[in-house]
């Protein structure tokens, strides 16, 4: 299930903006309307939006220069301008930059209007969902899923930094898929024939994670009875993974600094110099500049790897992926159990959408997991999904509820309400419309409208 296409109105005109809102709704978008285009600017850095409707003369500033930036905040945002000044100079001009329609005050047919919305937002479908597909190809390997901005953002940092042999740091929260990233960055490099070698510094105490890396002689300590390979060996001509490196103690940090530095090393107990061709992605789930103020992370360390850093955004903060992640893992899971494709419910994708994910990715992995391994349906439902997943939802729906609008409370209201009759009559329209004393026509206009 799509969430539905949000629409920007930027116009200094109060009945402007009703005209639009109303229209909108009515065609099942969602919108948001602001007074000016500084605050156009603002709210397009803030969250992502499908199409702006934008005045082209507003007090505080020019509709054109407002349109360049926009392009320049997300160059594939389709932005249809609006005037009561249109002239021949000002759609060409509008058009160069990017517009993709101009729109002529006052609005006397509103079909025609919907028709240059929808057109618009169709660009942009169409402009993301070729970008999604030429990207995809490249990190499908990796099972990277997102067509969100952000992941979009993602996918360029990724590609880039697998060109060069820079160091990368990435930097999220737990369960963003850190190692996927490095992966799909050892993937599309020239080194993607070579190994690629991980480990956990968290996982080995500090003499352990030495040895393991570094290698060790025959002899160098009790247990050593043979020479040994360490993963900078192992990885040589390949990458090396070093997770958590924000946990390492202070006197290892120095001693991996003088390998990044040197692109040499000792094995622990020898006296021979080992040169070395490894690019290096090391991953924290912690702030490392943070670590750096406060003393438990060595400077010089934390600019050597931050050479190229790539910051992956927590589920809650992409929340237009999680249907397209939610596909991703029914399929994986089914076809891993050799089962046959699974579905969600509405209901439930919507209580996913509203969840706040503190586990991130992998915790909406093991939930979809979870349900297909519990649910011997074809369709996932609510009552597939964890007790707390649920509560949280309602409890994040009814904080929201005091500052929504309206008309919004009503939206919400209706949908759930048509599902529900929907359900009771096992989705007969007719015996529907007569329980909810409705037009038969009106009810299909309402599900045609949220998509039910």
């Amino acid at each position: 299930m799509e969430l539905p296409e949000k629409i920007l109105i930027v116009d200094d005109e109060k009945y402007t903006r009703s005209y639009f809102e109303v229209l909108l709704r009515e065609a099942g978008y969602t919108t948001e309307s602001v007074t000016s285009g500084y605050e156009a600017i603002k709210r397009c850095e803030e969250d992502t939006f499908d199409l702006v409707l934008l005045d082209i003369r507003m007090p505080d500033a020019d509709g054109i220069e407002v349109l360049k930036r926009l392009k320049e905040i997300d160059f594939e945002l389709s932005v249809i301008m609006i005037t009561a000044y249109g002239t021949l100079e000002n759609v060409i001009e509008t058009m160069k930059i990017g517009a993709c329609d101009f729109l002529t005050k006052p609005f006397e047919d509103s079909n025609k209007v919907l028709i240059s919305i929808k057109n618009g937002l169709s660009q942009r479908r169409l402009k993301k969902e070729n970008i999604y597909l030429k990207r995809q190809l490249d990190f499908q390997v990796s099972g990277i899923v997102g067509k969100s901005t952000k992941m979009q953002a993602i996918f360029e940092l990724i590609r880039k930094s697998a060109s060069v042999n820079s160091n990368v740091l990435i930097e999220g929260e737990s369960g963003t898929g850190k190692e996927l990233v490095a992966r799909a960055v050892h993937q599309n490099s020239p080194r993607r024939n070579k190994r690629f070698l991980g480990i956990n510094c968290t996982a080995l105490p500090e003499n352990l994670l030495e040895s393991t890396l570094f290698g060790y002689e025959k002899g160098a300590f009790t247990g050593a009875y043979k020479t040994t390979k360490g993963y900078f060996e192992e990885a040589d001509g390949g990458t090396l993974f070093l997770d958590e490196i924000g946990e390492t103690s202070l006197s290892f940090q120095v001693k991996l600094l003088r390998v990044l530095q040197d692109r040499e090393f000792i094995r622990v107990g020898g006296t021979k110099t080992i040169p070395i061709d490894i690019k290096f992605i090391s991953a924290s789930s912690s702030d490392l500049h943070k670590r750096v103020d406060s003393g438990s992370f060595q400077l010089a360390l934390y600019y050597r790897l931050n050479v190229i850093r790539i910051s992956l955004p927590p589920l809650r903060e992409r929340i237009d992926d999680i249907p397209l992640l939610v596909d991703h893992f029914l399929k994986k899971y089914t076809n891993i159990m050799e089962i046959e494709k699974k579905d969600i419910s509405p209901d439930a994708l919507d209580i996913l959408v509203n969840y706040r994910w503190e586990g991130n990715v992998r915790e909406l992995e093991n939930i979809i997991e979870r349900a297909i391994v519990f649910q011997p349906e074809k369709t996932i439902t609510v009552q597939d999904l964890p007790q707390y997943i649920i509560e949280d939802s309602k409890d994040k729906y009814k904080k929201g509820l005091s500052l929504s609008s309206f008309n919004k409370v009503r939206e919400e209201f209706e949908k759930s309400y048509i599902r529900e009759l929907l359900n009771k009559t096992k989705g007969n329209l007719n015996e529907a419309a007569t329980l909810a004393v409705l037009h038969p026509s009106t009810l299909y206009r309402k599900m045609k409208r949220y998509k039910i």
